[in-house]
């Protein structure tokens, strides 16, 4: 599998975002594209964060964005907080 699905919880949105990585790339290029995909689905509302910051869901741990995705700890059905 070259993709996994993740969760985003956009805090300033207060919304949910499902969204395919692929596992192959570094965390911080995914999370460029992903703020992409986020601001076109809200037809502009979200605005790009330049430093964006990622926490686990369940134990509310930040993710280090240095990490290729598959070595992220995030695994098909994560949940995330973007902020």
């Amino acid at each position: 599998m070259d993709k996994i699905l993740v969760t985003f919880f956009v805090l300033s949105l207060e919304e949910e975002f499902d969204i395919f990585l692929p596992i192959n790339v570094k965390l911080s290029d995914a999370l460029t594209t992903v703020q992409q995909s986020i601001k076109e689905m809200t037809e502009g509302n979200y605005e790009i964060i330049e430093n964006p910051f990622l926490y686990n869901d369940l134990d509310g741990k930040l993710i280090n964005l240095n990490n290729i995705v598959k070595f992220s700890g995030l695994k098909n059905g994560s949940r995330v907080m973007l902020k």
